[in-house]
């Protein structure tokens, strides 16, 4: 029985101790395609509103899974906008890192942070 216990526990430990590859991670969504800056700011300010909305509510696996997918369509439209430096980009990427593991406060958090920066943005 110990025996079996103890390579029970080898097994976890030499699986929790293999890195996560990409290829293990779920499929990921590719958000709304844009196509130049002025439909970049048109995409940002509209999925900025829904950010917005969301955050006001509850962060359940429902609205976290809704940031995360908008966090797609956001990174599309900062990329073809020439004003979107490195910080709103890595704030962004906060927002959906957390998504990614439920953290609501990580999301809420930077995802305040994130508005702020983007309405430098949008005008």
């Amino acid at each position: 029985m110990k025996a079996l216990l103890f390579a029970s526990a080898i097994a976890v430990f030499t699986l929790a101790s293999q890195p996560v590859l990409a290829s293990d991670r779920p499929a990921h969504f590719k958000g709304e395609a844009v196509a130049n800056t002025q439909q970049a700011m048109a995409t940002l300010a509209e999925a900025n509103a829904k950010l917005t909305t969301i955050l006001a509510g509850e962060l359940n696996p429902t609205t976290m899974t809704e940031v995360h997918q908008l966090t797609y369509t956001l990174e599309n439209a900062l990329a073809l906008i020439p004003a979107a430096d490195d910080e709103i980009k890595e704030v962004l990427e906060e927002v959906h890192l957390g998504s990614e593991t439920m953290d609501a406060d990580r999301v809420r958090n930077n995802g305040e942070y994130y508005l702020q920066l983007a309405k430098k943005l949008v005008k």
